[in-house]
């Protein structure tokens, strides 16, 4: 025969069972969300580490959360910086982007110092900085010309300069720019 006492403890141990069910679905929901809202987010196109992490905190998930779901993204390989760094490279040197500027806009995006000096050394020699630092210039020449500024092939003082800005603009290093303006100056001559 069962007391009160005993009825109490099962009522209870009922409500504890219901309690640790709502709390394992709200952490599964939870869960759930974070990796919803990490896969939309990524979705729109590539993304680094540290990009995901700030959306994800920004949407208000909790440390716990937001690090097992990066490792879930990365063992997936939905996230890999070193892939993202590649593909950055890739896009921002079509852009005509120089090594300076790259770099900077990769730690932005939280981008290894040493992931990205990898990638500066394996995309940009002397000789390759130099050819895609003349080829902007070029650009900068021809657009002169196809605006009707100029028509004669003379180049002036302010013409470079304003190549000079551009490059430094893009990220090219001092002593490259310096060197295509010596480029540009001695071709009129």
């Amino acid at each position: 025969m069962r007391n009160d006492h005993t009825v109490k403890m099962d009522n209870n141990k009922i409500d504890n069972e219901k309690m640790i069910n709502k709390k394992n679905t709200n952490e599964r929901s939870k869960i759930l969300d974070c990796h919803e809202t990490a896969l939309q987010f990524l979705n729109r196109r590539d993304r680094s580490t540290h990009e995901v992490r700030q959306h994800l905190t920004a949407k208000g998930f909790d440390r716990e959360e937001i690090k097992d779901e990066l490792e879930t993204l990365k063992d997936f390989r939905y996230l890999d910086d070193e892939r993202y760094c590649e593909n950055y490279f890739r896009y921002a040197i079509a852009k005509g982007r120089g090594p300076g500027r790259i770099t900077a806009e990769l730690k932005e995006k939280g981008i290894d110092s040493s992931l990205i000096q990898d990638f500066v050394n394996k995309n940009f020699d002397k000789d390759a900085e130099k050819e895609a630092a003349m080829s902007e210039a070029q650009k900068i020449l021809r657009s002169r010309q196809a605006f009707g500024e100029e028509a004669r092939t003379e180049i002036d003082d302010k013409t470079v300069a304003k190549i000079g800005r551009k490059l430094a603009s893009l990220g090219y290093r001092t002593d490259v720019i310096y060197d295509i303006m010596g480029r540009i100056r001695k071709s009129e001559e």
